[in-house]
């Protein structure tokens, strides 16, 4: 069985060689430093992001700490937020939020032709996870609740 395309999927596919990303910028409000409570997650260790939430609960004496993780970076905020919790014995309140942010990203030629620039526009996924010693229900509306475990569930 032989497939063919058409003529304009094979120029597409062969002209993506000749570009390169060049910027990118996140659609959004300009970006504001964190909270005293909140941690971004990004390319860090995941050890590291668990000893600084720690570290807000259990010296700094927050009740309340935000962590944030973007694009690539959701799944290890998911694994820092049960750490967190373990080590916490399964005192804390969780409430998770997903949403999405926009990227326009610009695209140039590798080389001096004559090929336009491209803009591509994505969108990359966002977790925002609260977790509180202390229960809060204004974000119950807005965001999926986990109640604490208790220690009994990690022993």
């Amino acid at each position: 069985m032989v497939i063919v395309r058409p003529p304009m999927f094979r120029v597409m596919r062969t002209g993506v060689e000749n570009y390169q990303r060049t910027s990118k910028s996140i659609e959004e409000e300009p970006q504001k430093p964190p909270a005293e409570n909140e941690i971004k997650i990004s390319h860090n260790k995941i050890s590291i992001y668990v000893d600084i939430g720690l570290k807000k609960f259990q010296e700094e004496q927050k009740k309340h700490i935000i962590l944030v993780g973007k694009g690539q970076h959701v799944n290890k905020t998911v694994t820092v937020v049960e750490m967190i919790k373990r080590k916490m014995q399964g005192t804390l309140h969780q409430y998770t939020q997903l949403g999405s942010v926009s990227v326009t990203e610009q695209w140039d030629s590798k080389e001096d032709k004559e090929l336009d620039s491209i803009q591509v526009k994505k969108k990359i996924p966002v977790i925002i996870i609260h977790l509180s010693i202390d229960e809060m229900p204004e974000l119950n509306e807005t965001s999926g609740y986990q109640a604490p475990t208790g220690p009994d569930i990690y022993e």
